[in-house]
C-alpha cells in the first residue's frame, strides 16, 4: 500500500505559488486492529494473549507516566509529562486554573527510519474542508435519519456546519427531487457542530436532500455538505 497525500496553498509562506504537503490518513486502527495485524503476521501467540499483553503495556505506561519517568518505547515513540501555561517569576507555582500536566511524544528512530526507506507515496487529489452532516435528529417525531416534520425543530450534527446567516447562498437547505432548494430560515442555534431550526412548510410525502452551506473566509469559495441519507416528510400532518 502507498500513503496517499495532496497539496495545499501555503497561505503562511511568502513566497509566490508555495504549496505544502499534507497526508491524507483514511483510517485508524486501535489495539484490537494491532493484535490483528500481529496475529496475521503469523505469531503463535493466541490474539487474547496479545491482546491482553498491549492492554497491559498501556497501563504500564500509564503508571510510569504518572510516576515521572520518561518512557522510551523501543524506538517506536518516546513519551513524557510536560507542563503547558506560563509561570509569574521564579518564585511562582504549578497552579491548575492557570496550567496544566500534559504528556508528549515524538516519533522513535526505529519508526522513522522504517517509514523514510520503506513507504511509498502517492499523489491525491486536494480535500478542501467542507461542511459535514453526520445526522439529523427530527425533535418533532424524535426519529433520526428518517423523517423530517413540516413546521418542526430541527437539529443537524456534524462538524464545519456553521454559516453566516447574512449571505443568502449560505444555511440550510432541502433539496427536492427536480433540485428546487427550499431554505430554512429560523435557525435557533448556529455553531460548527451543531445546528437547530425551525422547518418551513414542506411539501408532503416526498423525498428532500438535506444540505448545508457555507464559506469558511469572507471572500472564499461556497461549500456544501449533505446528509448520506435522504429525510422523508410525512404523507399528512395532524393537528
Amino acid at each position: 500500500m502507498t500513503i496517499p497525500y495532496a497539496l495545499y496553498e501555503n497561505k503562511l509562506s511568502e513566497t509566490d505559488n508555495a504549496y505544502a504537503a499534507r497526508v491524507l490518513c483514511y483510517n485508524t486502527v486501535g489495539l484490537q486492529d494491532l493484535a490483528d495485524y500481529i496475529v496475521n503476521q503469523g505469531t503463535t501467540v493466541r490474539r487474547a494473549d496479545i491482546l491482553a499483553v498491549l492492554e497491559n503495556l498501556c497501563q504500564a505506561c500509564e503508571s510510569l507516566l504518572i510516576m515521572g519517568m520518561r518512557i522510551q518505547l523501543g524506538g517506536v515513540c518516546e513519551m513524557f509529562t510536560k507542563i503547558k501555561g506560563n509561570f509569574d517569576g521564579p518564585t511562582d507555582s504549578f497552579d491548575p486554573s492557570r496550567h496544566t500536566l500534559d504528556v508528549g511524544t515524538n516519533a522513535g528512530g526505529r519508526i522513522r527510519r522504517a517509514v523514510r526507506e520503506q513507504a511509498s507515496l502517492t499523489k491525491g487529489e486536494t480535500i478542501l474542508p467542507a461542511p459535514d452532516v453526520l445526522q439529523y435528529e427530527d425533535l418533532t417525531s424524535g426519529e433520526v435519519d428518517g423523517l423530517i416534520t413540516p413546521y418542526g425543530v430541527g437539529t443537524i450534527n456534524g462538524s464545519r456546519l456553521k454559516f453566516d446567516p447574512a449571505a443568502g447562498d449560505e444555511g440550510v437547505f432541502l433539496i427536492r427531487g427536480e433540485g428546487t432548494a427550499l431554505p430554512v430560515l429560523l435557525m435557533q442555534r448556529n455553531m460548527p457542530k451543531q445546528l437547530v431550526f425551525q422547518l418551513p412548510d414542506l411539501p408532503l410525502d416526498e423525498d428532500l436532500t438535506l444540505e448545508v452551506r457555507t464559506r469558511y473566509t469572507t471572500d472564499g469559495e461556497l461549500r456544501s455538505g449533505r446528509l448520506r441519507v435522504p429525510l422523508h416528510t410525512p404523507a399528512m400532518v395532524t393537528a
